[in-house]
């Protein structure tokens, strides 16, 4: 038998019922309805794949740019140590040539030279040998022999 003028309790599917709770009965006036079930969680495995790549790209990266400023931290030094030299020119006493030589500051040590020792060397010996020539050619008169 229903009464007339009451409203009637509206039975919802949609609620699960806890252990130990007491049923309500509500008019459907006063009931207040689930919210609608979003759409379903979507989980992109190639998107954590792409992360991961990205991430590991930029670690390759930032190992490159390190090995790049190490390189150019080297090639700069290794330039300072260039001209941080001493230049100065010095005539050869043997070979009455011009040379060029970089010395280390610290040590004096001849870092280069222009032309080189092997160079001097081979001008002071054909100097030696052309002197020799000289001397040979005007000690001796031009003599010339007749045999019969």
């Amino acid at each position: 038998m229903i009464a007339t003028g009451a409203a009637q309790a509206t039975v919802r599917t949609d609620i699960a019922i806890q252990p130990d709770s007491a049923p309500v009965e509500l008019p459907a006036e006063k009931t207040v309805q689930s919210a609608a079930a979003g759409e379903a969680v979507k989980l992109d495995i190639r998107a954590r794949a792409d992360e991961k790549r990205q991430e590991q790209a930029q670690h390759r990266q930032s190992q490159d740019d390190a090995v790049n400023r190490e390189r150019t931290e080297a090639a700069y030094q290794k330039q300072e140590r260039r001209e941080a030299v001493d230049r100065r020119l010095v005539i050869d006493t043997k070979t009455h040539s011009i040379v060029l030589q970089k010395t280390d500051p610290d040590t004096g040590e001849t870092v280069e030279q222009l032309p080189d020792e092997t160079m001097l060397k081979l001008r002071a010996l054909s100097r030696d040998l052309m002197e020799r020539a000289r001397e040979t050619a005007a000690s001796s008169p031009h003599a010339v022999e007749r045999t019969a």
